[in-house]
This record gives C-alpha cells, sequence and structure tokens, in this order.
C-alpha cells in the first residue's frame, strides 16, 4: 500500500503548472472546472478520454471528477490486473463513470468473487465487466443473487449453465429479467405453440434472445420463414439452432435464395 501512494505521489509531481484554461480550453468553457479535478483529467486522458469525453462524464455523473486521482488509478489499475483492455477503459468510463467511485475492497473484489463464483474462468472476468460495467452499481445480495435464482428457479436454467450463459449475455445480469422473460416466453409460446423447455432451451443457448425486440426482431423474421413454407415447428428449430447474431445472415441469405428462384 505505501508503495502505491509513494508511486502515485512521485506521478502526480509530474504534472504540469498550466492553468485549467490552457490544458482543457474546451472544457473550462463548458463547465465550471474546478483545479483540483486536473489531476484526475490528466491520469483518465491517458487511457483516451478528451475533453468532449470529460464533458459526457460531467452530465452523466459529475461526483466521478471530484475523485482523487490516487483512489482512482488504485480502483483502474485493479480492474486492469483482473482481465479488464487498457483500450476498454474509456468505454467504460463513458458508460458508467460511477466506477471511480466504488472501492476495491468493499466493492469492486466482492463483484469479482460473485461473478467467479457463477463459474466463470478468470481469463474472462475482463470481458464480463467491460461488456456490462453498470453490475457494480447492483448489489451482490440484493440484486445480482436474486437475478441468478430467478433464471434457475422461475425460468429453468440447469445452474450448472449460469456461468455459460452470463458469459454470452452479461446484460442479463443487469436488466428486468422477470419482464423480459415473461413477454418473450408468452410471444413465442402463443405465436409458435413452444413449449416452455424449448423456450428455456433457446435462452440458454442465446440468452441474448432475452435482449431481442419482439416487433422489430422475431415477427419480421418469423413472418419471412412462414412465407417461404416453414411451419411453426420448423421455425423454432431454426430460432432454438441459430443464435442470434447468426440468424440475421441466415435469413438475409434465405431471402436471396428466394429471390432468385422466383
Amino acid at each position: 500500500m505505501m508503495q502505491k501512494k509513494l508511486r502515485c505521489s512521485l506521478w502526480l509531481q509530474l504534472m504540469t503548472g498550466k492553468s485549467s484554461e490552457d490544458r482543457y480550453p474546451k472544457l473550462s468553457e463548458e463547465i465550471d472546472l474546478d483545479e483540483k479535478w486536473l489531476p484526475l483529467l490528466d491520469y483518465l486522458s491517458t487511457f483516451g478520454l478528451k475533453e468532449s469525453h470529460f464533458i459526457q462524464i460531467y452530465e452523466r455523473h459529475m461526483p466521478s471528477l471530484q475523485i482523487n486521482v490516487c483512489s482512482a488509478r488504485e480502483r483502474l489499475e485493479y480492474l486492469q490486473s483482473i482481465g479488464v483492455k487498457h483500450r476498454d477503459i474509456k468505454r467504460i468510463l463513458l458508460r458508467q463513470p460511477q466506477i471511480l467511485e466504488y472501492t476495491v475492497e468493499s466493492n469492486l473484489k466482492s463483484h469479482t468473487a460473485f461473478l467467479i463464483g457463477l463459474g466463470i474462468p478468470n481469463s474472462r472476468i475482463g470481458q464480463i465487466i467491460a461488456a456490462a460495467p453498470s453490475l457494480f452499481s447492483y448489489s451482490v445480495e440484493n440484486s445480482l443473487k436474486p437475478t441468478v435464482r430467478y433464471l434457475v428457479e422461475e425460468v429453468g436454467i440447469d445452474e450448472k449453465n449460469i456461468g455459460k450463459v452470463v458469459q454470452l449475455s452479461p446484460q442479463i445480469l443487469v436488466q428486468r429479467i422477470d419482464v423480459s422473460w415473461n413477454t418473450r416466453y408468452l410471444f413465442l409460446s402463443r405465436e409458435l405453440g413452444a413449449s416452455r423447455d424449448s423456450v428455456v432451451k433457446m435462452v440458454t443457448k442465446h440468452p441474448q434472445l432475452l435482449h431481442y425486440s419482439i416487433d422489430d426482431g422475431f415477427i419480421p423474421r418469423i413472418n419471412f420463414l412462414r412465407s417461404i413454407g416453414m411451419h411453426n415447428g420448423d421455425i423454432l428449430k431454426v430460432l432454438t439452432s441459430l443464435t442470434q447474431v447468426n440468424l440475421l445472415p441466415f435469413v438475409s441469405s434465405l431471402k436471396k435464395l428466394s429471390l432468385c428462384l422466383c
């Protein structure tokens, strides 16, 4: 800990003595820039953040720019130590600037331990965080664990597959899973006669379908597959066997083929 404080102190001494107007002219025009923020802004600039990004952060969550630079450095170095790429830090901060306020011991480590407890390998933790940095704003005990219980007990996903499901779609931990599950299950059962087991299998293989729009995603593709003679059972097989990403080019290919045959 002493070494970290000494390193941060030495780093701060290297800061230039220029005023905020000289170093961040556009930012100074847009907001009431406090000179105390400059060391933090200089540090965050090393991750590729520019004045326009700082304005976005200010508008999204101004207190994040009031964090002591040494504390911010400790937190971002921890994220990098568990696999978050340097290039992803900028995107994470733009989406979830509050992450600068989350302490390593009482927040970051507990959430990391939760992900590992789901069976997610250490090599994938950084990717999960980069994809869904807002998970740090959710309580492990009061939000994240109940979401996992819902997926197991209400949706019916096998507990041993939860880690795999989260790796495929980290956003599943931070969305209203009860609403997204119920609306899509009811739609598929009503529209295609899908059994609960088949929908659970579908979601387990590609949980991205829980984010997939019904009106703009499912319905147009189901209507097209019907237009080329597919029945409900065949359409269910297509939806179950193909991932969300692969479904789009698959349908496009079928459309091109159908045009060629006309």
